[in-house]
């Protein structure tokens, strides 16, 4: 009896694992290399589904290092087209800094998963890849800017705004936002990049500032496209980050995206902000609260003559009709006395703000003549009051053009100081008295 049963049980668990098995097998109605075909055949149209195609943030490496090509960011343009071919374009560094277009093969291949592959030489990818690139910096023969051809796909949805790719060599992540229809590739890179230099130009020593919660960064030489971002207030060489950013348009806004995610301290990640162009500021996607700003232009006025630079006031600059006037009436004194009137500088001499006068007589070089000035900076802006020559020079030239000592005398007053145009870009400021009395130097 009790062999009897064993036999019985030992039946009914056979069949009871054959259904579980048969339960299996409908769970994978089609194998894996069908599966993978599929997956293929999807990404592929998924691609080709945008008219005008996308905007790759290119970074050949996951490197940080500020005199190495491979560990900037690229803006590049793809269009996937139904025949197997891509057109791309680029403007850069490897391009010579000029636009560059070419069109080869591409297609979804089979991997470990899907992969895109740019399967023939596109002069608009392949440059990052070509080990025999040797000509920019960072790079050496045998491994030239260590890009990748192929991407591993991560994300890419059924009309998808965004993206999201991973180098199959490097494990660098390269976000594709689609492109507006009718999107002109070279005007598209001209605008980004128009946008970049005037907010982060290299003339110019800004200091932009990250606000991430209760943490406050310096964000320092953005111009490179690889700021050093470090504790506001702190060392920037003991405390040193560098976070590779690139700029992109997208529904007639910019974008400021930064290679690799910062963490907040509450532990949130902001990678992405957006610019508000109203208030002048970069707010974050996800955070509207974390932010990117400009530096204090009436900070910047002082620190810029503090570290040796100078502010120059020439005709060329905007300036409201008041001083206009005194300024004309200057120029036209020197040369009734048969002299040219060039510039007028502001600097900084041992913590003592003095206005240089540049002129050229008719025979010789330039001449500098040196004038005092108090000065006050306030939170907004600063306090300016003449005091008079530094010399006897400065004297003699004053009772030669009288027109000196009315436009130094008009001088006097409390300015507001604020941007000529963001205060991303402070090559210009302008400093104010009152609504209608101003003028706008030049960093120099």
């Amino acid at each position: 009896m009790n062999k009897i049963l064993s036999i019985s049980l030992l039946c009914a668990a056979s069949l009871a694992f054959a259904g579980c098995a048969g339960e299996e097998d409908d769970l994978f109605s089609s194998s894996a290399a069908e599966r993978l075909e599929e997956s293929k055949s999807l990404y592929t149209e998924r691609l080709e589904s945008s008219p005008a195609g996308w905007v790759m943030e290119y970074y050949p490496t996951n490197n940080s290092n500020t005199d190495d090509v491979s560990s900037l960011g690229y803006v590049l343009l793809a269009q996937f087209s139904h025949d197997g071919t891509v057109r791309m374009a680029m403007n850069n560094t490897f391009s010579n800094n000029t636009y560059l277009e070419d069109q080869s093969a591409w297609e979804i291949i089979a991997d470990d998963g899907p992969v895109l592959s740019f399967n023939t030489y596109n002069d608009c990818i392949h440059a990052f890849c070509d080990p025999g690139q040797v000509s920019l910096p960072g790079t050496e023969l045998g491994r030239g800017a260590e890009g990748d051809y192929e991407f591993v796909v991560i994300n890419l949805d059924d009309n998808a705004e965004y993206g999201m790719f991973k180098g199959k060599k490097r494990g660098t992540y390269i976000r594709f936002t689609r492109l507006e229809d009718g999107t002109d590739y070279q005007a598209y890179l001209s605008d980004v990049q128009t946008f970049t230099n005037t907010m982060f130009p290299s003339t110019a020593p800004n200091m932009c500032v990250v606000t991430l919660g209760d943490s406050v960064m310096s964000m320092a030489n953005a111009s490179s496209g690889i700021p050093n971002i470090y504790p506001y207030g702190g060392d920037p060489i003991q405390q040193e980050s560098y976070h590779p950013f690139l700029i992109t348009k997208h529904n007639d806004r910019y974008y400021l995206r930064f290679r690799d995610a910062m963490n907040a301290p509450d532990g949130t990640e902001a990678q992405e902000f957006v610019y508000d162009e109203e208030n002048d500021i970069f707010t974050g996607v996800e955070n509207p609260e974390f932010t990117v700003a400009g530096e204090n232009p009436a900070t910047f006025f002082t620190q810029a003559m503090e570290d040796g630079n100078t502010w120059q006031l020439n005709r060329n600059c905007d300036m409201s009709d008041d001083f206009l006037a005194l300024y004309d009436a200057v120029r036209t004194g020197f040369s009734a006395a048969r002299y040219t009137f060039n510039y007028l500088t502001w600097s900084m001499q041992d913590g003592q703000l003095q206005c240089i006068l540049n002129y050229r007589p008719q025979r010789g070089g330039a001449v500098n003549i040196a004038y005092n000035f108090d000065f006050t900076q306030t939170e907004s802006g600063a306090t300016l009051s003449y005091t008079g020559p530094v010399d006897n020079s400065g004297a003699n030239v004053l009772a030669a053009i009288p027109a000196i000592t009315d436009l130094f005398n008009a001088f006097n007053g409390e300015y507001d100081i604020t941007a000529g145009t963001t205060k991303f870009n402070l090559t210009n400021i302008r400093l104010s008295k009152g609504d209608n009395s101003w003028f706008v130097p030049m960093f120099n």
